[in-house]
């Protein structure tokens, strides 16, 4: 919970002492403010004092006090045409509230709830690509719901029958492909492409008299098979023979019944030209019954080169020469299901997987494609499709608080970093319990690895929203360039992020870095000279209005509305984004402004919302944001600068005064630069843990941002910090 995580006490005095200074100095606030619509049997927006005759009752009902202490914090409360307290006497109030009703003490920390975690979609795809080599079809699932700002919040990641139906189609598909690759490269020879006399027809040739056909085929050195799909059309005392040949290999064979077979030949030879040939030897026909006798050719390929004697696919483990087939079962299986439950596997379980692929297994198939089943299987098992199983298995008694186990914590900190299951390696050292001594190297590589890009894409990108700009609507007419611009403004933003991930820099880069990441396209669009090219490179911004990514196009598209600039809703995202002070949502059938027209000024913008303002309703939330998002007013909705002649000051609710993104990134930067880094801690965390934050969390923000000023708050130190708090490491039953 936002407001949680700036209360100004780190422990709380006994109740007693609260109690106290209740009756002795908060009562005589509230009264002079507050007990006139809250109290005396008066409840308006259904909250009354007269509830909570003392802490306890307080305590009981901690929501509602949320809201008491928001709209103090916000000066939503009370109403604009009342009289206010000072600023001293707020402060006394929230500290209060903070104090009484969300007392923390940092020696006792409350790590929260384990709630078990689907696995996302994003999160489902990078674990199948790590643990087969395939990339499944995440469309075929449904989309994810998001909570906090994240799709990854255990509470809303349910699992319906039609997840699991999607999964096994997904598991299916992605399967399918892991075995094709393993197969070696086809050659279709096309019926067609054959020399001889043939009739044609829809799905097949038909040899009808002793004939020979045949083709010759380029091939590479090495081995080779022939596969040849045919059948027979039946007539007379003798079934149908014939004669394959495929270079100097040749099988004559006779087809029972008028069911197509496979038959095949292999040849190992040289590189060059081969001929496939088929002959047809025991032509007949009846001419008094008119019964015919004929081969029928369906398909023919070539396969190779072939490089072993089974098609298996990379995923499975190497074959020792003398195994038989049921302990290399076993060695599959183990390898396989350790890897997809992320942790060692007992022999009970391998035993019941092998089982059933025993039970499915055709006489047709290889022991690699009779395993199949059982992978798929696991595939769609909850040790697959979920995490945090340790909290299931714990047996203490609930409430009992546990160090996350070495093997949970290897995949917490992958599924943090990389948004996919954790390598051999991590498993390993888990496995030896010596991850936790060895975490700060661990993760250094971790995040040096390529897939450390899945922070960008998963946690930045929906930090900052800017993804959203590939999706939302913009007006056409008025700004025909962003629809071919769109890729490249996300781009701008990824690279952006990246490259603050990559060369650890400072969190306040984010907001007051004098570069950016362009191409031709959109230095041309932001009137950067010089820049040519498909190629996104670094440029230093001559535009001193711009900075950070306050002034990405995707950033100012994605806070605007489709037909022009939005104060309220940049405000409202610098706000809930930078500052983690997200003002409540608007009262309802509070009107919209009208929709804007060719050419309107942003001057009439301003009058229009200083008109709105004026509603009592309207004015306290508006305040926060207005002021704060005029100073935007300068770059337009396709994140163009649109001159200096546009008026861009605003006041912000606390007096300051900025005129332009890059004097709010100063002040940010600057003086409210404490609650920018623990808005900063704060988002990181809740993506790590994959739950909202609440008041006993905020003992780690604390030491999350402590660490991080060690480091000059540079990127990596914060995920560092947040992988050792106490949180991340510790889970109540």
């Amino acid at each position: 919970m936002k407001w949680l995580l700036v209360m100004m006490l780190a422990s709380a005095p006994c109740v007693a002492d609260v109690q106290r200074q209740w009756q002795s100095e908060i009562v005589p606030i509230l009264e002079s403010y507050c007990f006139d619509c809250h109290a005396d049997g008066i409840k308006k927006g259904d909250f009354s004092f007269d509830a909570f005759p003392d802490v306890a009752s307080m305590q009981a009902k901690r929501d509602a006090w949320k809201r008491v202490r928001e709209n103090l914090a916000y000066e939503l409360m009370p109403p604009p045409d009342r009289d206010q307290p000072t600023s001293d006497e707020r402060k006394k109030l929230i500290a209060w509230i903070d104090a009484a009703v969300f007392p923390v003490d940092p020696n006792n920390p409350d790590p929260g709830r384990v709630t078990l975690r689907r696995l996302n979609r994003f999160e489902y795809r990078n674990t199948v690509r790590d643990l087969i080599g395939v990339t499944p079809d995440i469309q075929l699932l449904p989309p994810d719901d998001a909570g906090y700002g994240f799709d990854n919040i255990a509470d809303v990641l349910t699992l319906s029958p039609t997840h699991l139906d999607s999964y096994l189609t997904a598991a299916s598909q992605a399967l399918d492909q892991a075995y094709r690759k393993a197969q070696p490269p086809r050659q279709k020879l096309p019926r067609e492409s054959f020399q001889g006399q043939y009739e044609k027809y829809a799905q097949h040739i038909v040899i009808p008299s002793n004939r020979r056909l045949h083709r010759n085929v380029r091939l590479e050195a090495g081995r080779h098979r022939a596969v040849f799909y045919i059948s027979g059309q039946q007539a007379g005392p003798d079934r149908v023979k014939a004669r394959l040949s495929f270079g100097s290999q040749t099988k004559t064979i006779s087809l029972a019944d008028n069911k197509p077979k496979y038959f095949s030949l292999e040849l190992e030879g040289k590189a060059g030209e081969q001929t496939v040939a088929i002959e047809f030897l025991n032509d007949y026909y009846e001419e008094a019954t008119k019964k015919d006798r004929n081969l029928l050719i369906h398909q023919v390929s070539v396969l190779g080169p072939i490089k072993s004697d089974v098609a298996r696919p990379a995923f499975f483990p190497e074959r020792p020469s003398a195994m038989g087939d049921e302990a290399y079962a076993a060695l599959a299986l183990r390898h396989f299901l350790s890897r997809a439950f992320r942790r060692p596997v007992a022999n009970e379980e391998i035993a019941r997987y092998a089982a059933l692929a025993k039970s499915q297994r055709s006489p047709q198939q290889s022991l690699e494609e009779s395993l199949r089943v059982a992978f798929e299987a696991a595939m769609v098992s909850p040790q697959f499709l979920f995490r945090e199983m340790h909290a299931v298995y714990a047996k203490e008694k609930p409430g009992t608080i546990l160090p996350v186990p070495e093997l949970a914590l290897a995949s917490r900190i992958s599924y943090f970093l990389w948004s996919s299951a954790p390598e051999d390696s991590t498993l390993s050292l888990a496995a030896q319990k010596q991850l936790r001594q060895n975490a700060q190297r661990e993760v250094e590589r971790m995040i040096r690895s390529p897939k450390s890009s899945a922070l960008i894409e998963r946690f930045f990108a929906q930090w900052l929203q800017y993804q959203d700009v590939a999706f939302i609507p913009i007006d056409k007419q008025l700004y025909p360039s962003a629809r071919q611009l769109r890729k490249d403004f996300v781009e701008e933003t990824r690279r952006f992020c990246d490259d603050l991930l990559r060369n650890n820099q400072p969190i306040t880069r984010l907001i007051d870095a004098d570069y950016t990441f362009v191409n031709e396209r959109l230095a041309q669009h932001y009137g950067i000279p010089q820049i040519q090219g498909e190629t996104f490179r670094k440029v230093s911004l001559a535009q001193q209005q711009r900075r950070g990514v306050l002034t990405h196009a995707a950033i100012l598209a994605v806070t605007s509305n489709p037909n022009r600039t939005s104060p309220v809703k940049r405000g409202k995202w610098v706000l809930e984004t930078l500052l983690d002070a997200a003002p409540p949502p608007p009262p309802p059938n509070v009107p919209s402004l009208p929709a804007a027209k060719h050419g309107q000024s942003a001057a009439t913008l301003r009058q229009q919302l200083e008109t709105h303002r004026k509603d009592p309703a309207c004015a306290s939330c508006h305040k926060l944001m207005d002021g704060i998002g005029f100073a935007f007013e300068g770059f337009d909705v396709d994140g163009r600068f649109r001159g200096p002649d546009i008026d861009t000051r605003g006041q912000l609710s606390t007096g300051e005064t900025v005129d332009s993104p890059a004097a709010l990134a100063r002040l940010i930067a600057g003086q409210r630069v404490d609650e920018f880094h623990r808005a900063f801690a704060a988002k990181l965390l809740t993506f790590a843990l994959g739950r909202g934050l609440d008041y006993y969390d905020k003992p780690a923000i604390d030491q999350i941002v402590a660490y991080a000023a060690k480091h000059d708050h540079r990127v990596q130190s914060y995920l560092h910090a947040v992988i050792q708090s106490y949180p991340f490491q510790h889970y109540r039953r």
